[in-house]
């Protein structure tokens, strides 16, 4: 018997078998995503610091190192019609917050008597004392100046 040329024969005769299927390479993208992740937090502690502590884009004008009067300091103040102010205080536990940072009640009083224009307080209160929150609020009663509760 002598074999076909063209055809290859199994050792123990029949077809052979399948060759295997080819196999696929899975890469893992979990530290591609991780790495995104902490991207995204840095930059948002970055973002919060910078608005926290008023440097950067989110810097008050105060400490902006310019001296002097504006152009608009220098106008007669009579031409002018009173503004409306709305101050925040935050009363946390037992202490008065006022522009980033803790406040004595008589200071903020004498602050808020000091400004021009239709003042008002904006009290936010945040965990406060009752006899703390009711002292702020005698104290601005007292001095006969506006304020709401929030």
């Amino acid at each position: 018997m002598s074999k076909p040329k063209g055809k290859k024969s199994h050792k123990h005769g029949g077809n052979p078998p399948p060759p295997p299927p080819p196999q696929k390479v899975v890469k893992k993208k979990s530290g591609c995503i991780w790495g995104l992740l902490l991207l995204i937090i840095i930059i948002a502690l970055i973002i919060y610091l910078m608005k926290h502590f008023g440097f950067g884009l989110f810097g008050d004008e105060k400490g902006s190192g310019t001296s002097g009067t504006s152009v608009s300091d220098s106008v007669d103040d009579k031409d002018e019609p009173e503004k409306d102010i709305i101050i925040d205080i935050a009363v946390l536990g037992n202490q008065y917050i006022y522009d980033n940072g803790k406040i004595e009640i008589d200071d903020f009083v004498d602050e808020i008597k000091a400004m021009k224009g239709n003042v008002s307080v904006r009290i936010t209160d945040d965990n406060a004392y009752q006899d703390t929150m009711e002292e702020l609020i005698g104290a601005l009663e007292k001095a006969q100046i506006l304020y709401t509760v929030s």
